[in-house]
């Protein structure tokens, strides 16, 4: 028997759908995604009850892990929904803005990290595995025309060891057509020690059961990378979407024996629906 919603029911419905595609978004889908909350489709509006809600499905080519020289596949769960501007569930997680005064705008984040496993690559074995963690933080953003200025910070709360990691990005909005957005900008992605070491760090023990020799890593700058949003409206419901992201690991991240190449890139598209 088929499930029935009320209309005032499926903004409630898509939301608790999208907190579950957050939750199982790959750690690395995610952070590709480069910070840039996904948007309506260009040309649609919110509906009357205040809800925007775009849901979506795509699949993507990504490392195995940071600094890995082998790729895989791997969805890219598309999920941009907000209400009356008040927050939204996007590629960072859960968004409630606290301040919002013309192109400036402050909240909290609540988002998810899903660790990694030693399994994940032959490269790994003997590291042990990274517990996936809920994180929370907050972000700053100023807008200016097609301008935006963007920088969240998001500590490790289950599993408080994994660290805090930062991000520090700029983006250019550009409308070749009616139908067709395009975001695009630099981003800086830093972090504390506690990352660092967890991540890129190989202690004696890792090191005897790896055979990676002993490397401490300190916090700072972690890699610099270049990113693209894409969206194209196909009709008033149904988008296409596509992200790509270059990247280049840089400082003490960079330097570490569990890192195989310092050049990374993502690329990934799908199809979504707005509601």
């Amino acid at each position: 028997m088929p499930i029935r919603l009320s209309p005032s029911r499926r903004p409630l419905f898509a939301l608790a759908l999208a907190a579950g595609l957050a939750a199982g978004t790959p750690a690395a889908t995610a952070a590709e995604i480069v910070d840039q909350q996904l948007e309506r489709p260009p040309g649609t509006t919110p509906s009357a009850s205040g809800w925007d809600v775009t849901l979506g499905l795509g699949g993507g080519y990504a490392p195995k892990f940071e600094g890995a020289s082998r790729y895989h596949a791997v969805p890219i769960p598309y999920a941009s929904i907000s209400y009356a501007g008040v927050g939204s569930v996007g590629p960072e997680g859960f968004n409630a803005n606290v301040i919002r005064s013309g192109g400036f705008r402050a909240g909290l984040l609540v988002g998810y990290s899903g660790g990694r496993d030693q399994s994940d690559d032959p490269h790994l074995h003997g590291l042990g595995d990274i517990e996936a963690s809920v994180q929370m933080g907050g972000y700053l953003a100023y807008q200016w025309n097609a301008f935006e200025v963007r920088a969240a910070v998001r500590q490790a709360v289950t599993h408080s060891g994994n660290g805090l990691d930062g991000t520090l990005g700029a983006t250019y909005t550009l409308k070749p057509t009616d139908a067709w957005t395009v975001k695009a900008g630099p981003q800086l992605v830093f972090a504390d020690s506690d990352y660092m070491k967890k991540y890129f760090g190989v202690t004696a023990v890792q090191s005897r059961n790896s055979g990676l020799r002993e490397y401490r890593a300190s916090g700072g700058l972690k890699d610099v990378a270049f990113g693209v949003n894409s969206t194209y409206r196909l009709s008033q419901h149904w988008m296409m979407f596509g992200v790509a992201k270059l990247s280049e690991i840089v400082g003490d991240a960079a330097d570490s024996p569990i890192v195989q190449t310092k050049e990374q890139a993502f690329a990934g598209a799908g199809l979504a629906y707005h509601f």
